[in-house]
């Protein structure tokens, strides 16, 4: 009886709509967790825990740095998995419910007093939390690259993914301000905007909203892409190899890291940016609802022109003009509030390029595997998030460092001129000079869509000819043989 993972398929045809719909969920309960880690966290551990704003950042990093290593690891056991349900889908399925737990402990503090205990309590809960949610996150971003090899099919799975993102983020943005003062224990907590009591309840509602989620999507798409048991045996230390030395999964890698550092820097500190320099917490709901309006706009309108304007001019008009539009937010963000919602809605309008991004990851795979026979589907996507954790962990760190840097002290009723500027600069002025940064590696990205048309139809050949080897009995290395050959012969005939 063969399992669903082998069942055979035409791997470029269309993905049926429900799997197409059903995978955007995922993405939704997954920012319950990210985001709302992102955004919150940090704030957590300083003004709630009331850990120094450095050992906060010492958190961050090294829980990141060390999560980041053991995605490769990871990535390479999940696609070698064997199981009814595929390589990757178990993982989301069965990761999910230990993912929500996780999440709900990390804003939980049972420790007063010292700061040793709390610190070794946040630092283990955090490294938890990441090492699940690469578990359940990690495989969920590598099914688009094994349910089709259709690069177009690729942007749209990926497209539908951000459109989840972005209807969860909608919602994080209004409601979690609003959450954390509604559910405080007291009056007097109100007019600091959270309390313990609030974090943690908050947080217990985005857990389970998240869990069903992740399990929709789970239980409802399918893999159609396997590895060869040729490609399976293949060691760990070559496949990171494969990683390495995949000239266009770098190009992705750094574009990522470096864009990300810096968004991701911004996004840890912008309820910062909103108590103090604003001067009002709720403000955060206003602010980040403009960013994710323009966000929600850019990204449901724009991404589908990248089949006709190309992956690479997309990716290096999103981040030139997010770098602009950063630029003015720190010398005017500040002058008036409505020339900041404009100025954050233009910068959400410019992170449109996110699904695109995401789409070149599977690109890359392909282009890899028809260049040297080796596919790893799980790994590279696992060296993605390597990319996108690093940028959390360095970006979040470096943002915590400079407000510290400034004076920052989140004991304090007031913070100094000195500490307002360093969060404006964190905020910011940083986030923009590591946007123009990400357009260095674009330049290098070489697969058009010509290109991967290409690349398709001669993957196409190879797989149709060592399975119909495979059919008659032929040996695997006769298989091999004979799919190289029939490469070759449509080669001269013109068909690819």
């Amino acid at each position: 009886m063969t399992t669903q993972s082998e069942a055979p398929t035409h791997q470029g045809a269309q993905v049926p709509l429900k799997e197409k719909i059903s995978y955007g969920f995922a993405e939704f309960g997954s920012q319950f967790v990210w985001t709302t880690v992102g955004s919150y966290l940090i704030t957590f551990y300083t003004d709630i825990a009331l850990i120094p704003a450095a050992a906060a950042a010492n958190i961050l990093l090294v829980a990141r740095v060390l999560d980041g290593f053991q995605d490769l690891a990871f990535g390479y056991v999940a696609e070698r998995t064997k199981s009814r349900w595929g390589r990757f889908r178990p993982y989301v399925i069965f990761g999910a419910p230990l993912l929500s737990i996780s999440m709900i402990l990390a804003f939980w503090m049972p420790f007063h007093g010292g700061n040793g205990a709390k610190i070794a309590w946040a630092g283990i809960g955090y490294v938890l939390l990441c090492f699940l949610y690469t578990v359940a996150n990690m495989s969920y971003g590598s099914l688009a690259g094994v349910m089709t090899t259709d690069s177009g099919e690729r942007v749209i799975l990926n497209w539908i993914r951000n459109i989840g993102s972005q209807a969860a983020g909608l919602i994080l943005d209004v409601a979690t301000p609003f959450l954390l003062v509604s559910l405080v224990a007291s009056e007097a907590a109100k007019e600091r905007g959270f309390d313990s009591r609030s974090y943690f309840l908050t947080m217990l509602i985005f857990a389970l909203i998240a869990l069903p989620a992740f399990l929709i999507t789970g239980l409802n798409v399918r893999e159609r892409i396997t590895m060869t048991p040729e490609q399976q045996k293949i060691p760990f230390s070559r496949t990171v190899k494969a990683v390495v030395t995949n000239d266009q999964l770098m190009v992705v890698f750094l574009t990522l890291l470096l864009q990300l550092f810096g968004l991701f820097g911004r996004i840890g500190i912008m309820f910062y940016y909103c108590r103090w320099l604003l001067g009002n917490p709720l403000l955060m709901a206003g602010v980040m609802l403009a960013f994710r309006i323009g966000t929600i706009i850019g990204s449901v309108t724009l991404p589908p022109f990248a089949l006709k304007l190309g992956k690479r001019n997309m990716m290096m008009a999103s981040v030139l003009s997010g770098g602009i539009f950063l630029v003015l937010i720190f010398f005017f963000g500040q002058t008036n509030l409505t020339v900041l919602l404009a100025l954050q809605f233009l910068y959400g309008l410019s992170g449109f390029a996110a699904p695109i991004a995401l789409s070149m990851v599977p690109d890359a795979v392909d282009y890899y595997e028809l260049k040297t026979g080796v596919r790893a589907d799980g790994t590279s996507y696992a060296a993605v998030s390597l990319s996108t954790k690093f940028a959390n962990a360095i970006g979040g760190a470096a943002a915590l460092y400079i407000m510290g840097w400034f004076g920052y002290n989140g004991a304090l009723e007031v913070q100094s001129a000195s500490a307002l500027t360093g969060i404006n600069i964190a905020a910011n002025l940083v986030p923009a000079i590591m946007a123009f940064l990400a357009f260095v590696p674009l330049l290098f990205w070489k697969l058009d869509t010509k290109t991967m048309h290409e690349i398709e139809a001669e993957l196409e050949v190879k797989r149709a000819a060592r399975a119909e080897a495979l059919a008659e009995g032929v040996s695997r290395e006769e298989a091999e043989r004979l799919a190289e050959a029939a490469e070759r012969a449509a080669e001269k005939r013109g068909e690819i």
